[in-house]
């Protein structure tokens, strides 16, 4: 009996160490003169974990919110933190407090934004439950521009708040599959009165457009591939640039054309 019960915990505690093994992220380095900060803020009664990356240069920078899917946290984002925060944004990664909650993590994103908005232009990004959950936070405070990463829907949800959208959308989509709802997504594009823009990755996972990743959700999701990730990275900060900071070189390459 002893010895069954060694074993039991012997194997249970290798499940944890491979687990734990299979979950770690390596974030990129960070870009030259990009600052990182760790903080936490009180939040629609919540208290959320947020890091800010900010540029080289703040001159009220354009605020774009960065937003992990279920399951993760921020630092499965912190990617496109510094990413974009070398493309001369003020970028925040929060962790969404709520495990499934998506109407209280939308009010919390809002109320992200208000914090920080001051005079800057605001886009709201999410990944996957992260597209859902920024979404519902648009009905609850004015953004300029809104990107869903292969974003899910649960329940509608995403399709009602995106009806009500004004800001315009980019919505750049994996393959459709088991975990993205089987491209869900496309129903929220159809629900956004406004002006919108579809880019299919061909090939691409759902994992694709997180950054960074780790194995465990690639063994579950499928393998993510440097070259599709960089279609994500390259699409999505087009679109910003475009919209954020009127860049026409951004604009001009053809992909966000009406």
């Amino acid at each position: 009996m002893r010895r069954w019960l060694l074993r039991i915990l012997l194997s249970l505690l290798l499940l944890v160490v491979l687990v734990h093994c299979a979950s770690r992220t390596e974030s990129p380095p960070l870009p030259p003169g990009v600052k990182k900060e760790h903080t936490k803020v009180d939040l629609a009664d919540r208290r959320v974990s947020v890091t800010l990356y900010k540029p080289a240069k703040d001159d009220n920078a354009p605020l774009i919110v960065v937003v992990h899917g279920f399951l993760r946290s921020k630092r499965y984002m912190a990617g496109w933190g510094g990413h974009l925060a070398a493309e001369g944004f003020l970028v925040a990664v929060p962790t969404q407090p709520a495990f499934a909650e998506h109407a209280l993590n939308g009010h919390v994103l809002a109320a992200l934004v208000e914090k920080y908005r001051d005079k800057r232009r605001v886009a709201l990004m999410g990944f996957s439950m992260g597209g859902l959950t920024t979404l519902l936070a648009t009905t609850h405070t004015p953004v300029d521009a809104w990107v869903g990463l292969d974003p899910v829907d649960m329940n509608g949800q995403g399709k009602v708040a995106a009806a009500k959208l004004k800001a315009p959308a980019a919505l750049l989509l994996a393959e459709p599959g088991p975990w993205n709802r089987h491209g869900n997504a496309q129903a929220i594009a159809e629900a956004i009165p406004g002006e919108k823009h579809l880019h299919r990755i061909p090939g691409a996972t759902h994992l694709d457009a997180e950054w960074p990743t780790d194995l465990l959700g690639q063994l579950a999701c499928g393998f993510v591939d440097e070259k599709r990730q960089q279609q994500f990275r390259e699409k999505a900060t087009q679109f910003l640039k475009a919209t954020l900071m009127n860049d026409l070189e951004a604009a001009s390459d053809g992909a966000f054309a009406k």
